[in-house]
């Protein structure tokens, strides 16, 4: 009874609490810029591309092809893994995933 009444304080206390403030950055675009030519100039100004789009923040990481193959041990020489495949489907090729359970004999 007494978890119980744990459970409903902390609910209570979890109902009252205010939600946390959004962050202001994502609730504006990325500011344009500024396309201003000089007298006697013809300045071409267009939309830009990347203005709602988040900058990459880390070192880039390509994908090279296919997935390694997961392998684990269940029991005794039984291993479970997983894996994917690129396989053709009615001349296109599609990607597959591929679960296996070997148990030896």
């Amino acid at each position: 009874m007494p978890g119980f009444a744990l459970l409903m304080l902390q609910a209570v206390a979890a109902a009252t609490a205010s939600p946390p403030a959004p962050d202001e950055r994502l609730l504006q675009p990325v500011p344009p810029k500024h396309c201003e030519g000089r007298s006697g100039e013809i300045v071409v100004c267009a939309k830009d591309q990347d203005a709602y789009r988040l900058h990459a923040t880390g070192p880039d990481i390509a994908p090279t092809g296919t997935l390694p193959k997961a392998e684990w041990r269940l029991f005794g020489n039984a291993t479970a893994g997983v894996g994917t495949q690129q396989r053709n489907v009615g001349g296109f090729p599609s990607n597959a995933v591929m679960a296996t359970i070997k148990i030896p004999f």
